[in-house]
Order: structure tokens, then C-alpha cells, then sequence
């Protein structure tokens, strides 16, 4: 039967313990001085050596041979306690053992001395899912337990630990292990299972474990039975789903040239490659942060953990771009980010992004205004700019100009253009809730409202065609007005148009509007009644 990696390389010593020097360093010395401590608290993220060093803890306290605070694993306490076969070890998992009673029945166990080890030591992982009766059992024996007693709690989410149960612990956090950690640790087992790989296949292998090494050693494990016993870059990319870096490369470049064509072509590949989008969208943040990080800093070793060959890609690049466009495209990825963990449709919102971080005019931010101005001065500077009348193009392609239907509404906002206002944040927020991600982040772009007779207009920028394409399809328009409706309790027949499509009424029509008392009156009144009026209002 096959053995998972991470099981047949778990850590024996604690020299094997990989990124966690800061801690192994600070046991050992304990073990030395002979102080060690009564309750301990290993907190970090999955798969980053906590429980494994508990159980190196827990043999170098008790060997009968150590060397060099080491656990000797040849002793006969040593043995037993890797082959679970002392009594005097014990491993709970809080996940399933959380009740009370769990706890009562291990505080009677510590009163009895230890049966072959020098120290009783209960390692309880995953300690936070503990209910909160099972904290306040083991408080009291955290608080004056035997000396031959040592507890090492082992959790994930420290913030939910009680206060009165850490105050009674010494605590080590264990750091995300490095990708030049992670990158040499699975060379090294490579090597020993003799496996054939690619350097930037491990260093893929590594970024993707986000600083897990149980997790990169569980990919390695795939990708050794999908390449059969040889790793390739390209395998590791198909296996985990992931963008090839050239590809990346060359994504990020029509983003910088503003090739909107182009980015939504290499978006369209990805999908159609089955690609998971919210992938590519960190993959996308992960690189342009590597540009940002080629700006500003020479000393990339310890920053970007890439190949040498792929950081001088990257700096080449990063010559192309500036620091504001970075900071722009950085932030529209980043809301992206948020807003497609919850997105029905992600393909839409990616390519809603496509457009804002290829097109600056799509975008309202602070940095697109500075690209825009910068992208107005470059054409300037070049001479490329001719200003064509609608009257040239009419004689120059001898056709009929297109006459726009013109929208009229009222100038003056009126109560329902308050109403409507006041209540969109609450509108978003309930689309936000639907899921329905692509609506709300279109409707998000809106810049005006107006109301002429029963009619809502939801006004948009000129250069917003695409987000009036695509809302105003009668499905997407009868949820929103069906929204509207929820949220308000009013009925409006929603129109989508763009800034160009609306003017305001003329005067001529407003003075007509003002008061229509008189023209009512002379439909029902004689001429001659009229003439009174006008003579009693001379006198």
C-alpha cells in the first residue's frame, strides 16, 4: 500500500523541522537548562510542523539517549512513543473530543505518575474547536498541573483560544514555510525517491502550497503519479489547473498596452482550457505585485521566490510600467478578488475587469484619471490627434448622419430621484446578497438618476456601451426593476442610456408645465366671462 510523502518525510529531529528555526532553537535550549515549561501553545497555519515537532518535543524530553537535545529514536522510550506504544504520550484530537467529560476524564488521568517516560505529555491539536465548559475544565489543571506534566496545545485559529487558557502558556508561532525552503526540501526528497523534475516545476509546486509543506508534498505526490516518476513544468500547470508563466507574461502585457482585444482573447483561451478564473485572478495580482516589487527594491532574493530566468522576465517588463499604473490595476484585481468568491457568473466579472484595467476611461479612480491625462499628453506630444466634424464623415462617406433619439427629464430632481438616491446603496446590497455579482457591478458604475413621468433612468458615462449592453436585456431589466420594487415599494419601468442620449426639457416646456389653470378655464369658459376677468383685474 502506497505511503503519502508527507507521512514517510515527517520530521524525526528537530533538525528536519523545515522554516521553523526560531522555535526548534528555543526547545532545545529549554530541554538543556532543564526548563522546561508546563503548557506550551503551537499556533500557525496548516501543515507548517506544529504537531510534528510536539512529538519530537515529547521524545527529546523523555530519551534515554539524547544527543544534543535530539531524540535519539533508537531507545526503547523513543520507539514506543513513534510506534504509539506508551501509555505515557497522548495525542487528542479536539475536533471529535471536545465534550466535557472528555476533558474530566484526562484531568483524572494526569494524577497517575508516568508509567515508563520521565514526562506525561498530552499533545491536544486542533485545541480551539474545545466547547467552552472543556476550556474551563482543563483550566484549573493547565494552572497547577503535576510536574511531571507537560501539555502542548496545537491550533490553527489562536483568536479563539479564552484568554485565561494562553495567559497560562508559552506560545510559538510557527511562520509560513518560505518557497526557497519548500523548493529545496522536495529536491531533496526527489533526489531520494529518485525522481526526474523541473526546477520551476517545484518552484510552482511551492507557490502553490502557500507555505505549507504538507501541502506541497501531497502535490508532489499527484504530480509523481501523473508524470510517472518524471515532474515536468507543463504536467504540474495541467494538474494543479494553474496559468503557465509565459502565458501570464504575456496577459500582462496587453493589460500594460491596453489591448482590451487581445486580454479578453487570452481570457477567452484560459476558460475555454478550463482554467478556474478566481485562479487566474490571484495568479494576475500575485505577478503585477512582482512588477511593483521590481520597481521599487533591487534585493529581489528574499522577496520574490522565483527563478532566476523568471525574475529578469520580470524586471524587463516592469521597465514597460509605471508605478501608478501598477497601484490601479492593483486595486480593480483586488476588488475583483472579493467579489468573485460570491459571483454566480465569474467569467462576466472578469471580463468586466479585462476592461477597467485595459481602458483606464472605464475606471473613475485617482490613477486612471493620471493614465488618461498621460495617454491624452503621449498623443499630443506624437501629433496623433485629428478632430473630424460629423459633417466630414457625412460628405467623405456620402451617407445620411445617425440621428440619436434624444432622452428628455426633468432638470429639477424631484422626491423620486431623492428616494432613489437614498436607497441604491440598500438596492446593491440586496443584488450583492442574490449573488448575482456581474448586476451589481455594473449598476455599481451608475452616475446619474433621473425620473420623467413613470420612467427611471439609470445614467451612465459614454464610455460605459458595454455596461448598457449588457443590462439592458429584458430578463436583467425586469430583476432590476423587480429590486427596486422590494426595496422601496415603487413601481418604475427602469431604462438604461448614456449621458449623450439625455437632455434636459426646455424652458419653453417647463413655463407650459408651470400651470395649465388657464387653458382648462378657457376650455370650459366663454370669451366673454374672460373678458370680466381681465377687466376686474385692471380696475
Amino acid at each position: 500500500m502506497h505511503k503519502a510523502l508527507y507521512r514517510v518525510y515527517r520530521p524525526q529531529k528537530f533538525e528536519d523541522v523545515v522554516g521553523q528555526e526560531h522555535i526548534t532553537k528555543t526547545l532545545r535550549n529549554q530541554i538543556e537548562n532543564n526548563n522546561i515549561g508546563h503548557a506550551y501553545l503551537f499556533s500557525g497555519t496548516r501543515g507548517t510542523g506544529k504537531t510534528s515537532t510536539a512529538k519530537i518535543f515529547a521524545r527529546a524530553v523523555n530519551c534515554l539517549d539524547s544527543i544534543e537535545q535530539e531524540p535519539c529514536n533508537e531507545c526503547e522510550v523513543c520507539k514506543d512513543i513513534l510506534h504509539d506504544n506508551i501509555m505515557d504520550v497522548v495525542e487528542i484530537d479536539a475536533a471529535s473530543n471536545n465534550s466535557v467529560d472528555d476533558i474530566r476524564e484526562l484531568r483524572e488521568n494526569v494524577k497517575y505518575s508516568p508509567t515508563k517516560a520521565k514526562y506525561k505529555v498530552y499533545i491536544i491539536d486542533e485545541v480551539h474547536m474545545l466547547s467552552q465548559g472543556a476550556f474551563n475544565a482543563l483550566l484549573k489543571t493547565l494552572e497547577e498541573p503535576p510536574s511531571y506534566v507537560i501539555f502542548i496545545l496545537a491550533t490553527t485559529e489562536p483568536h479563539k483560544i479564552p484568554a485565561t487558557i494562553l495567559s497560562r502558556c508559552q506560545r510559538f508561532d510557527f511562520k509560513r514555510v518560505t518557497v526557497k525552503d519548500i523548493t529545496s526540501r522536495m529536491k531533496k526528497i526527489c533526489v531520494e525517491e529518485n525522481i526526474e523534475v523541473e526546477e520551476k516545476a517545484l518552484n510552482l509546486i511551492a507557490r502553490n502550497s502557500q507555505g505549507a509543506l504538507r501541502d506541497a508534498l501531497s502535490i508532489l505526490d499527484q504530480c509523481i503519479s501523473f508524470g510517472d516518476n518524471k515532474i515536468e513544468y507543463k504536467d504540474v500547470v495541467e494538474l494543479l489547473g494553474t496559468v503557465n508563466v509565459e502565458q501570464l507574461f504575456d496577459l500582462a502585457q496587453y493589460i500594460i498596452n491596453q489591448d482590451t482585444k487581445e486580454s479578453l482573447k487570452i481570457l477567452n483561451e484560459f476558460i475555454v482550457w478550463g482554467k478556474d478564473i478566481r485562479n487566474l485572478i490571484n495568479d494576475l495580482i500575485d505577478h503585477f505585485r512582482n512588477l511593483m516589487i521590481c520597481k521599487v527594491s533591487t534585493d529581489l532574493d528574499e522577496i520574490i521566490s522565483l527563478p532566476e530566468e523568471t525574475i529578469e522576465q520580470l524586471k524587463s517588463q516592469a521597465d514597460t510600467i509605471n508605478n501608478n499604473d501598477l497601484i490601479r490595476i492593483l486595486n480593480i484585481l483586488s476588488t475583483t478578488q472579493d467579489n468573485i468568491k460570491t459571483a454566480s457568473n465569474p467569467r462576466v466579472v472578469a471580463e468586466v475587469t479585462m476592461m477597467k484595467i485595459a481602458q483606464p476611461m472605464f475606471d473613475e479612480s485617482k490613477e486612471a484619471l493620471i493614465k488618461r491625462i498621460e495617454n491624452l499628453e503621449n498623443a499630443i506630444e506624437s501629433g496623433n490627434i485629428k478632430v473630424t466634424t460629423v459633417n466630414e464623415v457625412v460628405d467623405n462617406q456620402n451617407i445620411e448622419p445617425e440621428i440619436k433619439e434624444e432622452i428628455e427629464y426633468e432638470d429639477v430632481k424631484s422626491e423620486d430621484v431623492k428616494l432613489i438616491e437614498h436607497s441604491w446603496k440598500n438596492i446593491l446590497k440586496s443584488i450583492k446578497t442574490d449573488k448575482n455579482m456581474p448586476v451589481y457591478a455594473l449598476l455599481g458604475d451608475v452616475r446619474n438618476f433621473n425620473v420623467y413621468e413613470s420612467a427611471l433612468y439609470l445614467i451612465f458615462d459614454d464610455n460605459y456601451g458595454f455596461a448598457k449592453t449588457r443590462l439592458s436585456s429584458p430578463e436583467t431589466i425586469d430583476y432590476i426593476q423587480n429590486k427596486i420594487r422590494e426595496i422601496i415599494n415603487r413601481s418604475f419601468n427602469v431604462k438604461i442610456v448614456l449621458k449623450s442620449e439625455v437632455k434636459n426639457i426646455d424652458l419653453e416646456i417647463k413655463e407650459k408645465s408651470k400651470d395649465k389653470g388657464e387653458e382648462i378655464l378657457k376650455g370650459i369658459v366663454s370669451e366673454d366671462v374672460l373678458e370680466v376677468k381681465d377687466s376686474i383685474d385692471k380696475n
